[in-house]
C-alpha cells in the first residue's frame, strides 16, 4: 500500500513537471507577441506630487531600480512611483533577465547551496565538490524558473504587474503588512488590485518543473509544494527588504538621495548611464 501511494505521488509530480514545462515553453513563445504597445502604455500617467520627489518618465521603476542597497543588493522591479505606467511583456522580461543575471544572484545561490551541503539536503547528491555542484545547479534552476514564471510568464499572460510598489512612508506596522501582503496581493496592468495569481500559480508551476531535475527518489508532490513555498518565502523576505532596506541604508550611512544622469525605460533596453 505505501508503495502504491508513493508511485501515485511520483506520477502526479511528473504530471506537474510536464505541465509546468509546457507552460514555460508555450508562454515563452507567445509572450513577445503580446508586446504591441497600447494607448495606455504609450501615454503618460499623471503623477501625484505627494508621491514624487523628482521628475520621472512614464513607467520608470523608481530610484531602487538603478541603485544597489548597501552597495551590494541591486533591486530590480521595485518602484516608489505609486502611479507607475504598466509594463509591457518586454518590460517584464527585462526585470526577469536582470534578476537572474545579476552577480548577487550567483553569490546568494552559492550560499544557499552551501547551507544545503551542510544540512545534507537531498542526500543522493552526496558530498564534496560534485555534491555541491549539483546543489548549486538545482538552486540556480529553482530561482531562474521561479523568476521566469512569476515575473514574466504569468504576469504577461494574466496582465499582472510583477513589480513591488514600496509604501516608503507610514508606520512600520503598515509598511510591514504591505510587504507581507505582496505575496498574495498585486496590481493589474490596468491599475486595479487583485489576488497575486502570478506569484501563487507561477511558484507551483516552477515547483512542477523542478521534478524534472531533482533526484528521482525525491520527485513527489511534496517536492513541488516545498519548492513553491521556499520561492514564496524568499520572495516575501525580498519584499520586506525592499521596503525597509533603503531606509536602513540612509540611516546607517546618512546617504542622501542621488539623481541619475539618465533613467532606464523599464519596457526597453537598459541604456542608462549610472553615476
Amino acid at each position: 500500500m505505501p508503495s502504491s501511494i508513493d508511485d501515485r505521488s511520483k506520477s502526479l509530480s511528473a504530471s506537474f513537471g510536464a505541465i509546468g514545462l509546457l507552460l514555460l515553453l508555450a508562454i515563452a513563445s507567445v509572450g513577445f507577441a503580446q508586446d504591441a504597445p497600447t494607448s495606455e502604455e504609450q501615454g503618460t500617467v499623471p503623477q501625484s506630487s505627494s508621491t514624487q520627489t523628482h521628475s520621472k518618465p512614464a513607467g520608470d521603476t523608481g530610484p531602487a531600480d538603478s541603485e544597489r542597497v548597501f552597495g551590494v543588493v541591486r533591486t530590480f522591479g521595485i518602484t516608489d512611483d505609486k502611479n507607475a505606467a504598466p509594463l509591457t511583456p518586454r518590460g517584464k522580461f527585462r526585470i526577469f533577465r536582470q534578476n537572474v543575471t545579476d552577480p548577487f544572484t550567483f553569490v546568494g545561490t552559492a550560499l544557499q547551496a552551501g547551507i544545503g551541503q551542510a544540512t545534507n539536503d537531498f542526500p543522493s547528491y552526496g558530498q564534496g565538490m560534485a555534491g555541491y555542484a549539483k546543489r548549486y545547479g538545482a538552486s540556480l534552476a529553482d530561482f531562474a524558473i521561479g523568476e521566469f514564471m512569476s515575473t514574466y510568464a504569468f504576469p504577461s499572460l494574466l496582465h499582472e504587474d510583477p513589480r513591488y510598489f514600496r509604501e516608503g512612508e507610514g508606520t512600520t506596522k503598515k509598511r510591514l503588512g504591505h510587504a507581507l501582503a505582496s505575496a498574495f496581493v498585486t496590481r493589474t496592468d490596468s491599475g486595479r488590485t487583485s489576488f497575486n495569481w502570478s506569484n501563487s500559480v507561477g511558484r507551483v508551476a516552477a515547483g512542477g518543473v523542478s521534478t524534472l531535475y531533482y533526484p528521482a527518489e525525491d520527485r513527489n508532490v511534496g517536492l513541488v509544494f516545498s519548492r513553491a513555498g521556499i520561492g514564496m518565502i524568499f520572495g516575501t523576505a525580498g519584499a520586506v527588504f525592499s521596503e525597509f532596506g533603503p531606509d536602513i541604508e540612509r540611516k546607517l550611512f546618512k546617504k542622501k538621495s542621488r539623481k541619475q544622469t539618465q533613467r532606464p525605460d523599464p519596457n526597453g533596453d537598459d541604456r542608462s548611464i549610472h553615476p
